[in-house]
């Protein structure tokens, strides 16, 4: 094991040095915004969260390429390919190693940006994709997707490219899908009563009038005066439709398996391309 994490790190130390140095910086970032009151709510939250979601993906994606596309283009797959006997093994070796690392790194940053989304005001651009473990996977579906088209291309650089804008619309697609089901599991919540409980994603701002038994019923408020228009506001109350966080658990869940999935399918795709193309 540590011979492997001496190995990837040799092989791609800038690349790790990068996902190490800026993950646990920015980490730092998310837990120390929440104390800055104001100051933390604000343009530095969005460019938190929003590196939370494209850092992981950007450099999953140059670690991913690395595993075969850099090896190819510089020449040394060919004597890396002719000393391994089992081509699934030197892949696999190569490609756990990234994903202990950047795994361990996600799950930090996740929940770091979690606490800050639960502490700070929600919005409805912020969802599961910047909590918890879902970074980390997120990660490494990034880098088995560059592994494979790395393989395929051969080149760093036109591999780098496809790879992230394969990998972006694999997660808007998913997120498109998702969209029926959150609805389905969101809730209408008064502003008044919103709780510090964690709260996955805000779906939509709405005014709704209070039923007879007690419950929120959407309404669009509708006047012509001014006076008028203040009596109906009067009687509206402002709530959100929120996607509860007990939500979470089935979207990590299905988070985890297209994880695995991508990752099992890349090896062995790349390992039959490395068999038919590369040197036996």
């Amino acid at each position: 094991m540590l011979t492997q994490l001496r190995l990837a790190w040799r092989m791609q130390r800038w690349e790790l040095g990068l996902l190490i140095g800026s993950g646990l910086a920015l980490t730092a970032v998310a837990l120390a915004l929440p104390s800055l009151g104001e100051a933390g709510i604000g343009d530095q939250r969005m460019l938190v969260l929003f590196l939370t979601v494209a850092g992981p993906v950007l450099i999953g994606s140059v670690l991913g390429i690395g595993i075969v596309a850099r090896d190819v283009e510089f020449g040394t797959a060919r004597i890396f390919w002719s000393l391994s006997a089992n081509r699934f093994r030197w892949i696999w070796l190569r490609l756990w190693p990234i994903a202990l690392v950047g795994g361990v790194i996600g799950v930090l940053l996740g929940a770091a940006s979690a606490r800050l989304m639960d502490l700070t005001s929600p919005s409805d651009i912020f969802t599961f994709q910047m909590r918890g473990p879902v970074v980390a996977l997120h990660f490494i579906i990034a880098a088995a997707i560059a592994m494979l088209v790395g393989s395929v291309i051969r080149r760093v650089l036109p591999s780098l490219l496809i790879a992230l804008t394969m990998t972006a619309g694999i997660f808007v697609a998913e997120g498109v899908l998702l969209q029926s089901w959150l609805h389905d599991q969101a809730e209408l919540v008064a502003f008044a009563e919103r709780t510090a409980e964690p709260v996955l994603a805000v779906l939509e701002h709405e005014f709704a009038t209070i039923a007879a038994d007690g419950t929120l019923v959407v309404s669009q408020p509708q006047c012509t005066t001014q006076a008028e228009c203040m009596d109906v506001y009067e009687a509206i109350t402002p709530v959100m439709l929120v996607v509860p966080g007990d939500a979470y658990w089935p979207l990590l869940a299905f988070e985890s398996a297209l994880a695995l999935g991508t990752v099992a399918a890349s090896m062995m795709v790349t390992t039959a391309i490395t068999r038919r193309w590369g040197p036996r």
